[in-house]
């Protein structure tokens, strides 16, 4: 696998970070880690759903989550996503000119986690990220079958009245953060 190139992964984190997200850059063996550092050392939270994945099954996400005091609940997504303020997920691409986060597939652990959190923490592999917005749709169209979902997130939710009035949070997570995890 493609690790990300470095301008690549700056573009990415400089466009997420214009539309107030943050945006972490690990390896695998940190990514616990760094899990816990986005929910706990940056906004103090104490409880999140994980929809897991393997990925985030092998770099021991949910039990790091838990050593850190973390309720972390990783069934019953729908019913937990109510009261849990965080969510951790993993993203299948990234889109690095617009600073996006892109979903694919029908996990609805994965939906719920994207868009009930008060705070979304989102995985992706470097290699996923995609450096252009055109891209994307190539990435998308060399698939041997369509993904019959596809979600893309840029930065907290916003919407505003037709007195132009911004309300964060209001259709998805009022805080973002992207993990890029490098491959090995």
């Amino acid at each position: 696998m493609s690790m990300i190139k470095d301008e690549v992964y700056d573009r990415f984190k400089s466009a997420l970070e214009a539309v107030a997200g943050k945006c972490y850059r690990t390896s695998k063996a940190d990514l616990a880690k760094t899990v816990v550092k986005a929910l706990k050392d940056d906004y103090g939270y104490t409880d999140a759903c994980l929809a897991e994945t393997p990925l985030l099954k092998e770099a021991g996400v949910g039990k790091a989550m838990e050593e850190a005091g973390i309720k972390t609940y990783t069934d019953h997504i729908r019913l937990n996503q109510e009261t849990a303020k965080g969510g951790v997920t993993e993203s299948q691409y990234a889109i690095a000119d617009l600073g996006s986060i892109v979903q694919t597939g029908t996990d609805v652990d994965r939906r719920i986690v994207a868009c009930l959190s008060e705070l979304m923490v989102c995985v992706v592999k470097g290699s996923n990220v995609i450096s252009e917005w055109s891209d994307f749709f190539d990435t998308i169209g060399a698939l041997p079958e369509h993904p019959n979902f596809i979600g893309i997130v840029t930065g907290p939710s916003r919407t505003s009245d037709i007195e132009m009035v911004s309300v964060v949070g209001v259709h998805g997570p009022l805080n973002l953060t992207a993990i890029v995890v490098e491959d090995e």
